[in-house]
């Protein structure tokens, strides 16, 4: 299955990443237990979601642009606690966000991390007269992105920014799992590759 991967060793083949001074300045804690978003208590939240947060500030770029700065902002204005709190903030680092979750369970205001990752999708269209093809991808190679929603079909909407480098904040398509379907006349082939990781905020 494409999103229940093992955490891999770190990478150093990795585009630099500029980290904001605030989040270099906190310390370090262990992972919390059983709380987070799914919390009937033990934590306090200050009523705003990752989504609510990044859905306010569409079009526009959160502090240095660096889709870090997105995520880690988003966490911190709902009360939850963000990749310095489970481990080290560096340009290189695969960054943890939370409890981990497998595809099958994602859902809205999770975090994605992503290392390497591509989508390759092809769409066929055949009829009598003609067979049309259009292609189009997707790359992440180190980035973080905000789940919006998780559709029944497999797609995934994202809320993310500097992707492509540069990009203010917007909304965008993914895929993470290889799938293969004919509807009428088209028929969709999606391959996926790289590595990423979901993880569920948890409350400070």
């Amino acid at each position: 299955m494409g999103g229940t991967r093992v955490r891999a060793p770190v990478n150093e083949l990795v585009d630099p990443l500029e980290i904001d001074d605030g989040t270099l300045a906190r310390t370090e804690s262990d992972p919390p237990g059983v709380i987070g978003l799914d919390s009937t208590g033990g934590g306090q939240t200050s009523g705003q979601t990752p989504v609510s947060y990044a859905q306010g500030r569409l079009g526009t770029r959160v502090g240095n642009g660096e889709c870090f700065t997105l995520v880690d902002r988003a966490l911190r204005a709902g009360g939850f606690k963000s990749a310095a709190d489970f481990g080290t903030v560096a340009p290189e680092v695969n960054y943890v966000w939370g409890s981990s979750v497998p595809l099958s369970d994602l859902r809205a205001n999770d975090i994605i991390q992503f290392r390497n990752y591509r989508f390759d999708r092809s769409v066929v269209t055949t009829t009598a007269a003609a067979i049309d093809t259009q292609e189009d991808f997707q790359e992440r190679p180190h980035h973080t992105a905000i789940v919006e929603s998780v559709d029944a079909d497999g797609r995934v909407t994202v809320l993310e920014q500097n992707a492509p480098d540069g990009a203010p904040l917007s909304r965008s398509v993914l895929f993470f799992a290889a799938s293969d379907r004919t509807v009428g006349t088209r028929r969709t082939t999606i391959a996926v590759r790289g590595t990423w990781w979901f993880y569920r905020p948890q409350t400070r």
